[in-house]
């Protein structure tokens, strides 16, 4: 799997799925049960980095041994798992970005998602106990005037991107991705990005897409 473009700090793949599967994980988000991120998600320091209204399904766990009340384990009978199996079989051609199952990272996550018009995220940069996170579209199409680019800040000089506080970032360039249908973005953790909030211009078609996060167990659960 080659990527459409690449840095050292992200990459963009594609036709990450087969159109089939990729119908499929489409028609089976419709089944999803939805709430607002706002009800379900309390943390204050997550919570100032949501705009607008985003939706979210469960969450999917692989290889997880304890997976958290309230979420799934896969195979779960959801759409996330279409999605899990095809990262799986992607695992070498994400490695420079996410490194190796079993030295990198142990486990992933995978949450569908819908921003409405006006939904987006403020920066972050996903450090926190992980190596890498990710984003695959799924919707069915998406118009550039649209919004909700994927917003990446990059290195100026002797200038490290990161984010500062209240979701600033210290570095005045750095690259978008339009959220064409089909592609994965995999992003290695410590990276500065944001979602460009969806415009009105979108109507009633949303941004749909499976996010998640690569993560090593912390000690306790490695020693049980």
């Amino acid at each position: 799997m080659t990527p459409s473009f690449k840095t050292e700090t992200y990459a963009v793949f594609d036709d990450f799925l087969s159109i089939d599967i990729l119908r499929s994980v489409r028609d089976r988000m419709a089944d999803e049960r939805f709430v607002y991120l706002k009800n379900v998600w309390q943390p204050k320091n997550f919570y100032r980095l949501v705009e607008g209204d985003p939706l979210v399904g469960q969450t999917v766990y692989y290889n997880h041994p304890k997976v958290p009340k309230g979420f799934a384990s896969h195979p779960s009978g959801k759409s996330a798992d279409a999605v899990v199996e095809a990262l799986l079989g992607a695992e070498e051609s994400l490695a420079t970005w996410i490194g190796l199952r079993g030295s990198a990272w142990d486990f992933f996550t995978c949450t569908p998602y819908l921003y409405p018009a006006g939904s987006g995220l403020s920066w972050h940069d996903d450090a926190k106990d992980r190596v890498g996170s990710y984003v695959l579209y799924v919707h069915d199409d998406w118009k550039s005037s649209w919004g909700a680019e994927l917003l990446i800040a990059t290195d100026v000089g002797d200038r490290r991107a990161s984010v500062e506080r209240y979701q600033g970032v210290n570095t005045d360039l750095g690259h978008y991705v339009t959220a064409v249908p089909n592609r994965l973005v995999v992003i290695k953790a410590g990276t500065p990005h944001a979602v460009r909030s969806v415009s009105t211009r979108a109507g009633e078609n949303l941004r749909m897409s499976m996010t998640g996060f690569f993560q090593p167990l912390p000690q306790s659960l490695r020693e049980a």
